[in-house]
């Protein structure tokens, strides 16, 4: 059962009504994208909802109770005018700035004599996490699941082991990014797999960690850091197009899960969930 307001309730009692969808995407980054299917502009709780960006399209769906993950399929249809923060729609899916994203699709009723009249309120319809999409020319696919989703977790969740159990900079590690990242800037002689940057950590300090970029047509993506030397970021995977010099990178350390790392890089003994001491399997009998 979905709450609505008595205005809502009297408007859906008249013999006509206009209807349209809302649609709202939040990044991780909390950016936050509204676009509608309506002919206008649709200014919802203080929020405009555009009605010129990307044609957006969904099938229906079933809420059921219980622990069954219920699911949204979306569509997407863009050109390169529509975009995400001057980055193509395409591209900003292509670049993992959509990974992990939550969509919210609400529905909005108006009097047939006042068409952008909002103060019945909206319907939430569905709300959920974006997962698997998929990327076609100018048309990207992908599914919304219910919050039911992040249930699906590995259980038993700690395990004997000798590294640690925890991933680093969540909520167990206890550890904030922010205060590990380091924002410089791309020097000249960098190529799509080897950045060049100011880094004064000592070497191997970003080993396995990650690389954000900010600008250009890269922004949004991140990579692995394969190995950091002196001064330099080799990357696991090469970049969509080379970097420029000056753009803005923000970049991560990364961590091996050994007590030593711990303990040297990050002076986090105290969290640190592995088990380095256990025998291994050959001697533990």
């Amino acid at each position: 059962m979905r709450a609505a307001s008595a205005q809502l309730i009297a408007l859906l009692d008249a013999d006509q009504f206009l209807m349209a969808d809302l649609y709202t995407i939040t990044t991780v980054q909390n950016q936050v994208h509204r676009y509608t299917n309506y002919d206008y502009d649709l200014i919802v709780g203080g929020n405009t909802h555009l009605t010129d960006g990307p044609i957006i399209s969904r099938e229906g769906f079933n809420l059921s109770l219980g622990v069954e993950v219920d699911n949204l399929f979306v569509s997407i249809e863009s050109t390169d005018e529509n975009d995400f923060n001057l980055i193509s729609i395409a591209q900003a899916f292509h670049n993992g700035q959509m990974d992990g994203a939550r969509f919210k699709l609400e529905r909005i009723f108006m009097d047939i004599n006042t068409p952008t009249d909002t103060s019945a309120g909206a319907l939430l319809l569905f709300e959920g996490r974006i997962i698997e999409p998929e990327l076609d020319r100018n048309v990207i696919h992908f599914n919304v699941a219910s919050d039911l989703d992040d249930l699906s977790v590995q259980m038993p969740r700690n395990l004997y082991q000798p590294g640690c159990s925890n991933t680093l900079f969540d909520s167990a590690c206890g550890l904030n990014r922010l205060n590990y990242m380091a924002e410089r800037v791309i020097e000249s002689g960098s190529t799509s797999a080897r950045i060049i940057c100011n880094i004064t950590q000592p070497q191997g300090w970003f080993t396995q960690g990650v690389v954000e970029f900010l600008d250009g047509g890269n922004a949004g993506l991140k990579r692995t850091v394969r190995l950091h030397e002196s001064g330099v970021l080799l990357l696991t995977l090469p970049l969509l197009e080379d970097p420029q010099v000056g753009q803005r990178i923000r970049v991560y350390p990364g961590c091996d899960k050994r007590l030593e790392t711990c303990i040297n890089r990050f002076n986090n003994k105290p969290m640190f969930r592995g088990s380095p001491f256990i025998p291994v399997p050959e001697t533990s009998v």
